[in-house]
């Protein structure tokens, strides 16, 4: 559980794949590690979202830790992430994380950014090497008060954290790019589309922005 240190009145989150790292960690992993045929199989088919995540943690079988690591490090972060994130900070915004990623590699992303909190699948490792199996947080998952019918999203863990800090729906400001982002944006009290990577994502959000910057955020912050 995230106990806060301080008292934030509002809160911003940021989807990571394609949004503050401006390529996807999984695609790049499967790229530089030879699994991207497997990879594409899998998102292919169709699988319901825990299958899926389920089975593109196996692919990551026998990895090291490191390995992975060096995978993240080897993505640019959006040039100017980290002044904007300070400078949420200075309004009064607790930051942070949500994605369908793994937190050995949100927590980087994070700590890179001087942010709050990350929130993110568990994938497992036995001796710094991954076991393919990987945990999904209960506050991903869909529940009798969700906003959504959606068995795994991130719009559940968004109520789950806003709820830690005491913070309104109405005062999150949630980023992200993709159709996986779609309910947190539209649930948000501010829904960004960055660079959205289909007509769906700008459609219900509040605010699109269609650069590689952060800084048109800071006007509706």
């Amino acid at each position: 559980m995230i106990k806060p240190t301080r008292t934030f009145e509002k809160m911003a989150i940021f989807d990571m794949d394609n949004t503050l790292l401006q390529r996807s960690f999984i695609h790049t992993a499967a790229a530089s590690l030879g699994f991207t045929d497997a990879l594409r199989n899998i998102v292919a088919a169709g699988y319901p979202d825990v299958e899926r995540t389920q089975k593109i943690a196996a692919l990551l079988k026998g990895f090291r830790q490191e390995q992975l690591m060096g995978v993240v490090a080897s993505i640019p972060i959006v040039e100017d992430a980290a002044a904007v994130v300070a400078e949420l900070h200075r309004k009064g915004y607790v930051c942070g994380i949500i994605s369908d990623s793994y937190t050995c590699i949100t927590e980087y992303v994070k700590n890179k950014l001087k942010m709050d909190f990350s929130c993110a699948n568990e994938l497992e490792f036995e001796d710094n090497i991954a076991t393919g199996n990987v945990h999904i947080p209960y506050n991903f998952r869909r529940l009798q008060h969700s906003d959504c019918q959606h068995d795994y999203c991130k719009c559940n863990m968004m109520r789950h954290i806003s709820s830690q800090f005491a913070i309104d729906a109405a005062d999150v400001l949630a980023i992200g790019d993709g159709v996986n982002d779609i309910c947190m944006l539209s649930r948000a009290g501010t829904g960004v589309a960055f660079n959205a990577t289909c007509a769906q994502v700008n459609e219900v959000a509040d605010v699109i922005v269609d650069e590689r910057s952060f800084r048109p955020v800071l006007e509706f912050a």
